[in-house]
């Protein structure tokens, strides 16, 4: 892989892939159970997501690689675990991630050109992004950066007249709907901050990753945090009806009209979940080109045209995700969103068990940052690890609790299905001796 990745292409992918689902389309949703306290849960959300970014930062500075989600858990950790992270994270996408992101974009174009068909358009959409992608990561990078400067110009024109609209009122009653709604909305919404995730799968194609990788995750998370929370302020603020009811093209028409109206609605919420759709195109495939080049998948799957594309697993993707987007259909987005944020979540557990390694393996505490010869480093990883798998637990209940239960027995399924794939696969490598997952080395994580 080409090292074509710079700061600013990383920080456009962090920022794009974050901020499009994060505002547009979850806050929404998470009103929809914490009405007012989401601005808390936002708050909430963020405490554990950035200690679980902060180990990710270590392990993809440490060691840079490409497809580092699967990696780190696999070699580091346990294979099965990071494999049945991996699967979760691909039930996620298929029945969540980009059926979710393409169904709202689809719903905010709606509100601009009324008479739209939802599922066809988000289907168009899919295909736009799939075939600017096949063009090459270079390509859609900077696709990122264009989409990405357009949309704080979007934010810019509506958190700057809408604080002057904002009625204190509306912001009493953080607690009215309850803790428990407000602890539900911040695991939704801890997805929101994951967005930074997406640099170590990038991490063999990034430029000087030892500096870049851990500056634009630091930068990244600090723009997005401020970000949301001056959205949420004035969504709430200018009336918690209307951001319950509604979407925050509802709350901005209480204040804009005209031309700033449309130069918001296009150049918020749609450029900023076409930046997710983009960036998840992006990264999705990393982890899966990974696997087929440690033999778990065919070979033939991780196959890469000439711009470095692997055409064909990005092809599966968009396939798989028009499927289940032309089954489920337009009333599907709380399901999408919830099914998301568990596989986002879930890929991540066994990458924060492997962060232990880091002090413990004299190989990778020479390549580690300093702050991992520090007495207190292991707080960090234990913390990680015990916020991914709560979080995770609290999303999984959640399922079963707000949808029905056959919905979390598809999830158990899936995985066991997963398990019992990666088992025989292991045994055959084992068989023909070429298990890469037997050798006691660092030799995965060259690219």
């Amino acid at each position: 892989m080409k090292k074509t990745m710079k700061f600013w292409d990383l920080v456009a992918l962090e920022v794009g892939m974050t901020i499009g689902a994060g505002i547009f389309i979850y806050m929404p949703i998470a009103s929809q159970s914490a009405g007012v306290g989401t601005i808390l849960a936002f708050v909430v959300a963020f405490a554990p997501m950035a200690i679980i970014m902060i180990n990710v930062m270590l392990l993809g500075s440490t060691l840079p690689t490409t497809g580092g989600t699967f990696k780190y858990g696999a070699f580091l950790f346990s294979p099965k675990a990071a494999f049945l992270g991996l699967w979760a994270y691909l039930f996620g996408a298929f029945v969540g991630l980009f059926p979710l992101n393409a169904l709202a974009l689809a719903s905010y174009m709606k509100g601009i050109w009324d008479g739209i068909s939802l599922v066809p358009v988000a289907l168009i959409i899919l295909t736009f992004f799939y075939v600017v992608n096949l063009m090459g990561l270079k390509m859609a990078s900077r696709v990122e950066i264009l989409a990405v400067a357009l949309l704080f110009i979007a934010i810019t024109i509506y958190t700057v007249p809408g604080i002057g609209r904002i009625e204190a009122s509306n912001l009493e009653g953080v607690f009215s709907k309850g803790i428990g709604s407000i602890i539900y909305a911040s695991a939704l919404l801890s997805f929101t901050f994951a967005g930074s995730n997406a640099v170590i799968e990038l991490g063999g194609e990034v430029e000087n990753p030892r500096r870049n990788l851990p500056l634009s995750v630091i930068f990244s998370l600090s723009v997005v945090l401020v970000c949301y929370l001056l959205m949420a302020i004035v969504s709430f603020g200018v009336g918690e009806d209307v951001m319950t009811n509604g979407t925050l093209n509802d709350v901005a028409s209480n204040y804009l009209s005209g031309f700033l109206f449309y130069v918001f609605a296009f150049g918020g919420p749609i450029l900023a979940i076409a930046t997710t759709i983009n960036a998840t195109y992006m990264w999705g495939t990393r982890s899966l080109l990974a696997l087929c080049k440690l033999r778990v998948f065919p070979s033939k799957l991780g196959l890469v045209n000439k711009r470095g594309t692997p055409w064909v697993l990005l092809t599966i993707i968009w396939l798989l995700s028009s499927i289940m987007l032309i089954s489920v259909g337009e009333s599907g987005l709380n399901l999408f969103a919830a099914f998301a944020s568990i596989g986002g979540i879930a890929v991540i557990v066994p990458t924060m068990f492997a962060v232990f390694r880091l002090k413990n393996d004299p190989r990778l505490k020479e390549r580690a940052p300093a702050i991992v010869n520090k007495k207190w480093f292991t707080l960090i990883p234990v913390f990680g690890a015990v916020f991914s798998i709560v979080i995770l637990l609290i999303l999984l209940y959640q399922v079963g609790a707000d949808f029905s239960a056959s919905f979390f027995l598809f999830f158990i399924v899936w995985e066991i299905i997963g398990i019992i794939y990666f088992a025989f696969r292991l045994r055959h490598l084992n068989r023909v001796k070429d298990n890469p997952f037997g050798r006691d080395d660092l030799s995965a994580f060259d690219d």
